[in-house]
Order: C-alpha cells, then sequence, then structure tokens
C-alpha cells in the first residue's frame, strides 16, 4: 500500500518538492529502478488521460540520492495556476514489479 502525503502549495507556484520512498520505513535504494510521477484532477482519470501530467526523469523528475530513495518532482505550473486539488503518485518499477510508492493530494491556495 503506498504512503500517503498531502501537499499545499501557493496559487502561482513555480516548486519542486522531494520525497522519500521507504518500506517498513527504510528507504528504498533507487540506484536500478524506474520512478515516474502522475498528476492529475481526480484519482479516477486514467493516467494517460490528456489531462494528466506524467513526469519522469526526462520532463522533471530527479532521484536526487539512489541509495536514501529521494526523488525530486517539479510541480507543472498549470496545476499551481488556479486554487483546486490535484492527486498525484509517484510510481516506482524494480524489476518486474510496478506500483505506486507514495500518493495524495496536492492542494492550491488562493493567494
Amino acid at each position: 500500500m503506498p504512503a500517503t502525503v498531502n501537499v499545499t502549495l501557493s496559487q502561482g507556484d513555480n516548486t519542486t518538492r522531494t520525497w522519500q520512498i521507504t518500506s517498513n520505513h527504510t528507504a528504498l535504494d533507487l540506484t536500478s529502478a524506474t520512478v515516474t510521477a502522475v498528476i492529475k484532477r481526480d484519482q479516477h482519470v486514467d493516467d494517460d488521460d490528456p489531462t494528466a501530467h506524467r513526469i519522469t526523469t526526462d520532463t522533471g523528475l530527479t532521484i536526487t540520492d539512489p541509495a536514501q530513495g529521494k526523488v525530486k518532482v517539479r510541480i507543472p505550473t498549470q496545476v499551481t495556476a488556479y486554487p483546486g486539488a490535484w492527486y498525484y503518485k509517484i510510481v516506482l518499477q524494480a524489476g518486474d514489479d510496478t506500483e505506486p510508492a507514495i500518493c495524495g493530494w496536492i492542494t492550491i491556495e488562493d493567494t
């Protein structure tokens, strides 16, 4: 089951956030893993929906400390443009296993 972490940002923020992927409170080594993030209006929206933001190592996700399971995700400005809430998940692929490691809501507050 993924860890749930909710995030609050201000409208118009141009920002990144760093998460640590763990299992049983121990950092997972991401050295040979693939990590992606998806940010979408609702958890029921398909990950491949054109309104979803899929973030990879080519588009704003950085594994900053593989041994400590740390990843940094650039939050798209389209997400922070207006007040509201977005569902996100960070997905870990290691070997044949692909599963969400962290999920939650990004709340954009009116400024």
